[in-house]
């Protein structure tokens, strides 16, 4: 994809809504490219990372490890598969390590050939400090995704803690 192309694409992404294209421009200097194959883990749950991936092109594949009991005193783990994700979604994900040294809350993995755009924290944290507007709208974008994906896992906990209420009731 040609900068110009790409440019447009960013603007596109919840991430970058409401930035100039002078602000786009500065954002994707800001980013590196990263092509990543079927089958390659890009983020794995529980490790340290610092990088926010944009997805451009491919899908992606987000889990979450359940441990479950297979028998008395024996634990298996498995995962789960939460969502997927493609780059004529828009999507963007490991946003949360910008913030902090907090573990990966999840695995993403490539399902096929993926391209994608990285932003590294201190990349992030240049960009906010050279252009404080702009560090602001993204700081309010990612605030308003997270808030979304907060709304959702809270009625996810809701709909299982009513359901297991009624399985526990029994007849």
């Amino acid at each position: 994809m040609e900068a110009g192309k790409l440019t447009e694409f960013l603007g596109e992404v919840p991430l970058f809504r409401g930035l100039t294209r002078e602000q786009l421009e500065r954002a994707l200097d800001a980013m590196e490219k990263q092509d990543m194959a079927p089958g390659e883990v890009i983020i794995r749950e529980g490790e340290p990372g610092d990088v926010l991936y944009v997805l451009l092109e491919g899908t992606v594949e987000v889990s979450k490890t359940l441990l479950l009991r297979v028998a008395r005193y024996d634990y298996n783990e498995r995962e789960k598969t939460l969502s997927r994700m493609e780059g004529e979604d828009r999507a963007f994900f490991g946003e949360m390590a910008l913030f902090g040294g907090e573990p990966r809350s999840a695995t993403v993995t490539a399902l096929t050939r993926c391209r994608l755009l990285t932003l590294d924290r201190r990349a992030f944290e240049r960009l906010g400090e050279e252009d404080p507007e702009m560090g602001y709208k993204i700081l309010r974008n990612i605030v308003d995704v997270l808030c979304e994906r907060l709304r959702k896992a809270n009625q996810d906990v809701l709909k299982l803690t009513t359901a297991l209420s009624i399985a526990l009731r029994g007849p």
